[in-house]
């Protein structure tokens, strides 16, 4: 085996490099400090700035959501008020269809089993009232001929 002999030199170039690396270290750790320290400083003042301006934008955006929900209940109600009145119309509608057909439906039962209906009794009455005036006009042509005859 053969032994390396270690001259002067050589350890202080070791000891100049185990400082500098020593140096280095130091620097880097003050860095690292450093840049921790920032960054911890950047967010205290993000974080100021987003409580201040978050205000501002919490404000903004609830008074942006109280307009748009104003708009929305306005066409809300005049949907609901629309569709409201259409379905009176057709139920309107409906019911007026409805009453046809039952009337329909009743005066024919009423008339194939042979009963008189209002409407029958109605229509009798009018032929009556046209009957009684035919009548009386009769009658007082009747009395003016007898009143002539009566004179000759």
């Amino acid at each position: 085996m053969e032994k390396k002999s270690v001259n002067a030199d050589d350890l202080d170039n070791e000891s100049e490099k185990k400082c500098e690396k020593i140096k280095a270290s130091r620097k880097s750790a003050l860095d690292f400090r450093k840049y921790t320290k920032q960054i911890w400083l950047a967010g205290l003042g993000a974080f100021s700035r987003a409580e201040e301006e978050g205000n501002k934008l919490f404000d903004s955006l609830v008074k942006v959501g109280e307009e748009l929900e104003s708009k929305t209940q306005d066409v809300a109600d005049q949907t609901v008020h629309r569709v409201t009145e259409k379905a009176k119309e057709s139920v309107v509608d409906t019911k007026d269809k409805v009453e046809k057909m039952i009337d329909y439906s009743v005066h024919h039962s009423l008339n194939r089993i042979g009963l008189v209906t209002t409407k029958d009794v109605q229509h009798l009455e009018q032929m009556l009232v046209q009957l009684t005036s035919k009548v009386d006009l009769l009658i007082q042509e009747n009395q003016k001929l007898q009143a002539k005859l009566n004179e000759k």
